[in-house]
C-alpha cells in the first residue's frame, strides 16, 4: 500500500529531525527506499534526498575532523622532535663538558 501525494495539497514540510531519523531508519533496516518509506507514510523521493542529503554531511565533517587530528598530531609529533632534539643538545654538550674536565683532570 504505497501512499500517493495529492496534487492538491501542498508538500508536508518535516523537521529536521524526523528528517534524519528516517535516513537512519532507511539506512539501518536494509530495505529498498520504496520499502522504507511506505512504512514511515513518506514519498521515496524525499526518503531518497533525505538519505543523500545527510549521508553527505556525515561525511563532510568526519573528513574535516579526521584532517583536523592528523594536523594536530602532526603538531605534536614536531613539537616532540623540538624537545628531544633539545635534549640531545644538552647532552651532547654536558658530554663534551665532562669529557673536557676528566682529561683535564687525568693529565693533572
Amino acid at each position: 500500500m504505497t501512499n500517493m501525494p495529492d496534487n492538491n495539497m501542498p508538500p508536508r514540510l518535516y523537521p529536521e529531525a524526523f528528517k534524519r531519523a528516517a535516513a537512519d531508519f532507511a539506512e539501518r533496516t536494509g530495505q529498498n527506499i520504496e520499502q522504507s518509506a511506505d512504512e514511515l507514510g513518506i514519498d521515496p523521493s524525499q526518503l531518497r534526498e533525505w538519505k543523500e542529503c545527510f549521508a553527505d554531511q556525515a561525511k563532510g565533517p568526519k573528513s574535516l575532523s579526521a584532517l583536523a587530528q592528523l594536523r594536530a598530531e602532526n603538531d605534536s609529533l614536531r613539537n616532540q622532535i623540538l624537545q628531544l632534539q633539545m635534549q640531545w643538545d644538552i647532552l651532547r654538550t654536558t658530554l663534551g663538558v665532562l669529557s673536557t674536565t676528566v682529561c683535564t683532570r687525568e693529565a693533572m
